[in-house]
């Protein structure tokens, strides 16, 4: 059987994918620093705070096997550039981008020599454009992720091993809900043509086809998983309104 380590397990997005990677038949390992109310009690737990990124490589020597990586976790934290501290954006870039380039790092000799892996970094419609929720150095590190996904990509496809990402949209998970208040909800979800929040078993379902036979000549990807919210930069209502004007 093989097996998928999922990191941000615990909630979110991470949850769902988990969820799903479990129901497709997969052994998962769920990997998060608080695993408190995770309602997965089948899947082993993986206690781990991701900023201790030089602890990364002995604790996969610890895991054993691994087939597919999937790198969820995150961490988000709103101020504008010029008033940002210094150890909210450090924490951000280790979180979000240090510590995913360590897990491929750590596991990519063993995926080599099977010639054979999925990776799949998680993004966000940040990296396209910018944060919704004053965050620069989220935007940098999501950024800085998608450009590390299309190198690492280009790299390891001859050895089997397929690199994605996706993008997640407006999403309601519980990172996004403690930074945006009622109203930079209502202005988020005006700029999707779908209206509707995206969920995370959106995120999710597109994750675990990533990881399938079906999407083998699929590399270097950084799929919008967004409702459409790139495609415009105005509330679509207000958009229909201006095109019915002659």
């Amino acid at each position: 059987m093989s097996t998928v380590l999922v990191t941000g397990a615990a909630r979110g997005i991470g949850l769902e994918t988990a969820r799903l990677f479990l129901r497709a038949g997969w052994r998962v390992l769920a990997l998060d620093k608080d695993f408190s109310g995770f309602p997965l009690q089948d899947i082993p737990r993986v206690e781990f705070d991701l900023k201790a990124v030089g602890e990364i490589p002995a604790l996969i020597k610890r895991l054993g096997e691994i087939h597919v990586l999937i790198n969820n976790a995150a961490t988000l934290y709103c101020h504008p550039h010029d008033a940002f501290p210094e150890a909210d954006a450090l924490e951000i870039l280790a979180v979000n981008l240090r510590a995913p380039v360590a897990l491929i790092e750590a596991l990519a000799p063993q995926m080599r020599a099977r010639r054979a892996g999925r990776i799949v970094n998680v993004a966000s419609v940040a990296a396209k454009r910018i944060s919704f929720t004053a965050a620069a150095s989220y935007t940098a590190s999501k950024a800085g992720l998608l450009g590390f996904t299309r190198h690492l990509a280009y790299e390891v496809a001859p050895y089997g091993i397929n690199v994605n990402a996706i993008c997640p949209g407006p999403t309601l998970t519980p990172m996004y809900e403690r930074n945006a208040d009622e109203q930079t909800r209502r202005e988020r979800i005006a700029m999707v043509p779908k209206g509707r929040w995206i969920t995370p078993a959106d995120h999710g379902r597109v994750v675990v086809f990533l990881c399938s036979a079906s999407a083998d000549a699929l590399c270097g990807l950084a799929v919008d998983v967004d409702g459409g919210s790139l495609l415009g930069w105005m509330p679509w209502a207000h958009y229909m309104t201006k095109r019915k004007r002659k």
